[in-house]
Parts: structure tokens; C-alpha cells; sequence
């Protein structure tokens, strides 16, 4: 193909139709223009299909992310609701339980809590050369629940509550005389002053601000649950759409 517009530029010049060539030469540099243009524009066609195919794949994998979380936040809903009803048995009924139903129901109470979201595919979606391909309803949305709910921005937050409740805990029954081995507090040799404890109005108060926490923490998890269920169906909407 070369050769053969080679030959048509020299025998222009050849037979002195130098207006001719130069007409010619325009139009050859024209028609390699736009094959280049074609070429590139066919190049970025395929490689926003790449590009849209990853994303899809990443797209997949927070839907799975989220999954995961939905069933995990709907546990600690249940989790949080045990524990609260457990507390309000504890300041309602503690000073006419029997004494191991009330040892038993005092260790309950030592527990910290934590929120944890799966991010692996949203990370991976951070770092897409092109995650602009995908709707802003999209990508905001996702942005906004796993910046909330993040190890770093919630966890200091959520499990602060948890931590500050449970040191006030220990503290009061180790000073009541209940031994702490490693992370977990153990049976008190004496129980004769269960009575006294379960009637204290610092202890009282120790549980009230427990649980006052742990229903804040109930409030936190919740509104992430919905979150995670809107975003579930943002990514449903969205497969759908271009399958």
C-alpha cells in the first residue's frame, strides 16, 4: 500500500502536476490523521471496556463485602439487645437473684463491643485508575458508609464507649474483690457482699452509664445496617442495569 502511493506521488511530480501532488499529499496526510484518530479512538473503546469489566468484577466483590456486613450488624443488633435486656434484669431484679444467676449475670456485663466493615473491595476501588465510569449515586454512597464505619473513624468512637463502661467495671469489682485473670474476671472467693454490691448506688450508676453506651452503640449499628442495605440495592440496581 506504500509502494502504491509512492508511485502515484512520483508520477505526479514525473508530469509536473505539482498542484495535483500537493492536493494528493494533503489528502494522504488527512487519511493517515484519521486512521490514527480511529486507531486511538477504537484503542480507548477497548480499554474502557477493560476498564468497565473491573469494575463490574469490583463492584461484585463490595456487593459480597456487604453481605457479609449486613449478617454480621444484624448479629451485634442481637448481640446489643441481649446485653442491654441483660443490664436492665441486673437493675431491676439483682437484688432478688440467687447468687450464681447473679455472678453469672454481672460477667455478662464485662464485654467491650466492635464494629468492623469488610472494605476489601472498596479499597480495590479506590485505587481504579478509572472508578469515575460509575455512577456518582454509586461511589458516594459507598463512600459515605465505609468512611463512617471505617476501623479508624468509627472504631475509636464505637469501642471507646464499650472500653469506658467496661474500665469502670473492673475497676469497681476489683476493688469488691473479684480477681482478674488475664482479660476475664473470675469468681470472688467471698460472695458475702454480693448484697451489698448489687445495692450500691455506685454500682447502680456504673450499670445505668453501661447502658446508656451499649444503646448509643445499639443506634450506631442500626443506622449502619441501613446503610449497608441501601447500598446493597444502589449495587443490585446497578448490575442489573448492564447485564
Amino acid at each position: 500500500m506504500i509502494k502504491f502511493f509512492r508511485k502515484i506521488r512520483q508520477n505526479l511530480l514525473s508530469e509536473g502536476k505539482t498542484g495535483k501532488y500537493l492536493k494528493y499529499a494533503i489528502g494522504e496526510i488527512v487519511l493517515v490523521v484519521v486512521g490514527i484518530l480511529i486507531a486511538l479512538s477504537l484503542n480507548n473503546w477497548n480499554q474502557n471496556v477493560t476498564y468497565k469489566n473491573e469494575l463490574k468484577q469490583t463492584v461484585k466483590e463490595i456487593r459480597s463485602d456487604l453481605n457479609k456486613d449486613i449478617l454480621s450488624l444484624r448479629e451485634e443488633i442481637k448481640f446489643s439487645e441481649a446485653f442491654i435486656n441483660n443490664l436492665d434484669n441486673l437493675l431491676t431484679n439483682g437484688n432478688i437473684m440467687p447468687v450464681d444467676s447473679l455472678l453469672n449475670n454481672i460477667s455478662r456485663v464485662h464485654r467491650v463491643s466492635s464494629l468492623t466493615t469488610i472494605n476489601f473491595g472498596y479499597n480495590k476501588l479506590n485505587k481504579h485508575p478509572k472508578s469515575e465510569l460509575l455512577p456518582d449515586g454509586l461511589t458516594n454512597n459507598l463512600t459515605t458508609y465505609y468512611s463512617t464505619y471505617s476501623v479508624e473513624s468509627n472504631n475509636q468512637f464505637y469501642e471507646g464507649l464499650s472500653f469506658y463502661s467496661l474500665n469502670l467495671l473492673r475497676d469497681y469489682l476489683i476493688k469488691h474483690g473479684f480477681p482478674l485473670e488475664m482479660t476475664e474476671l473470675e469468681r470472688p472467693k467471698d460472695i458475702s457482699h454480693l448484697n451489698y454490691i448489687i445495692n450500691d448506688i455506685e454500682f447502680i450508676g456504673i450499670l445505668r452509664n453501661t447502658k446508656h453506651n451499649w444503646s448509643a452503640q445499639r443506634r450506631i449499628v442500626i443506622e449502619a445496617l441501613k446503610q449497608a442495605e441501601s447500598n446493597l440495592e444502589i449495587i443490585n440496581n446497578y448490575l442489573s442495569s448492564i447485564n
